[in-house]
C-alpha cells in the first residue's frame, strides 16, 4: 500500500482532533487573583499554544512525505510557502480559540 495513502488519514485525524477543541466552550474563564497569576497564565497558555502549533506543523510535514518542505522553501517555491503558511495560520486560529 502506498505510504501517502496510509499517512493521510492519520494527519486528517490529528487535525480534526485539534479542531474539535476549538468548539469546546467552558462555563466561565478562570479568574486571575493577581497580576502575577495573570502573567503566569499568559506565559503558560502562550507556551502551550506554540507547542501545539509546532506539533501540528510536524504532523502536516509527516503526512506529506513526498514533499521536502525545507528543501522546497530553500528553492524559493512560493506554492509550498503559501500552503505552509496556511497550515500554520489555520492551526494557530484553532489553538487560539480553544485556549480562550
Amino acid at each position: 500500500m502506498n505510504t501517502r495513502t496510509t499517512r493521510l488519514p492519520v494527519g486528517i485525524t490529528a487535525i480534526t482532533t485539534f479542531a474539535g477543541n476549538a468548539f469546546a466552550q467552558s462555563a466561565e474563564p478562570l479568574p486571575a487573583k493577581s497580576i502575577g497569576h495573570a502573567l503566569l497564565n499568559s506565559v503558560v497558555f502562550a507556551a502551550a499554544g506554540m507547542a501545539l502549533v509546532f506539533i501540528a506543523f510536524k504532523v502536516f510535514d509527516w503526512a506529506t512525505p513526498r514533499i521536502d518542505l525545507q528543501k522546497e522553501l530553500l528553492n524559493n517555491n512560493t506554492a509550498v510557502a503559501i500552503v505552509s503558511a496556511a497550515v500554520i495560520i489555520g492551526v494557530s486560529l484553532i489553538v487560539a480559540v480553544s485556549i480562550m
